[in-house]
């Protein structure tokens, strides 16, 4: 028997699995609905009971530590079939339990990462920083310029992929219940590199287009393109699948993804005005709660 949230964050229950298979059969229930267990006394979702794990197309790792088995990768034609809830709330709920859970380590990482492109940022800036002087001091906008700052912005782009796909996977190792350390951070510089410089060159490519023609699609592929970097890195994809998959599936709720991206970005700011500092904490969380989202929409199988 089990007690269930609903949408409306009432209490229903105590109800039979098969109660609960058919809410989830219904679209009533889904993997974040938050339900206990008979007996019990913490709140999970659904995705955490192996029991449900054949009907929400998921399953989390503590669900599978409690089978034992393993699981399978949705094929890119079942994510494009099926369809998906995204919880923004749940997911930095979630996040800020992980952050919790391994503070330091991912702190400490994620700062890493942040100081070399910080440095990459610095070595660009001395490309760029004559054009740019002699715009702002001189008054002076010419077509060289512009170009000098686009083609080094455009060629710079696939150093931060790499980097951040590297950080995504290990939040996504964490996420999994699995151990993760510096080196997983850095994973974007193996297997995945070439393809993820092809997708940071391409994607800031067709950016500049988009925003040159108007804002409108610029700020559509760049949500678009979200999960983009972690179907490169963690499904092996090749860059230009991946963003077609990652664009698909994100145009069904592609105003949900947004409003968790401009939350994310919120959170960012919020570490901003803490003098600072606090972006060492809120910009883990953002980002740790995106890979929940990525494990949300594209998730496992029972195998």
């Amino acid at each position: 028997m089990y007690s269930i949230i609903g949408g409306d964050q009432q209490q229903y229950g105590p109800v039979s699995a098969e109660e609960v298979r058919r809410w989830i059969a219904e679209g009533r229930a889904n993997a974040q609905t938050q339900a206990l267990a008979q007996g019990a006394t913490e709140w999970k979702p659904l995705s955490a009971f192996p029991e449900f794990g054949d009907l929400l197309g998921a399953i989390s790792p503590v669900a599978l530590a409690a089978t034992g088995g393993g699981t399978t990768l949705l094929s890119p034609e079942e994510l494009l079939a099926r369809d998906y809830d995204l919880d923004i709330g749940e997911c930095l709920t979630r996040s800020w339990q992980l952050v919790k859970k391994h503070f330091w380590p991912i702190v400490g990482i994620t700062l890493l990462v942040l100081v070399v492109m910080g440095v990459v940022n610095q070595l660009i800036g001395l490309l760029t920083r004559p054009a740019i002087n002699d715009m702002i001091f001189n008054h002076r906008i010419s077509v060289g310029a512009i170009l000098i700052i686009c083609g080094v912005s455009i060629l710079s782009t696939p150093i931060y992929t790499i980097l951040i796909a590297g950080l995504y996977k290990y939040y996504l190792k964490l996420i999994r219940g699995e151990s993760a350390g510096i080196g997983d951070a850095f994973s974007g510089f193996g297997p995945a590199t070439g393809q993820l410089a092809l997708l940071g060159l391409v994607s800031g490519i067709l950016n500049i287009l988009a925003f040159c023609l108007c804002v409108l699609p610029s700020v559509y592929l760049t949500v678009a393109w979200t999960f983009a970097m972690p179907l490169v890195i963690d499904r092996g994809m090749g860059f230009w699948p991946a963003m077609k998959l990652s664009r698909k599936v994100v145009t069904k709720h592609w105003f949900l993804v947004f409003a968790l991206v401009v939350v994310v970005g919120l959170v960012a700011f919020a570490g901003i005005i803490a003098c600072c500092i606090g972006i060492l904490v809120t910009i883990p969380i953002g980002w740790v709660s995106l890979m929940y989202a990525y494990e949300d929409i594209f998730g496992r199988r029972a195998a």
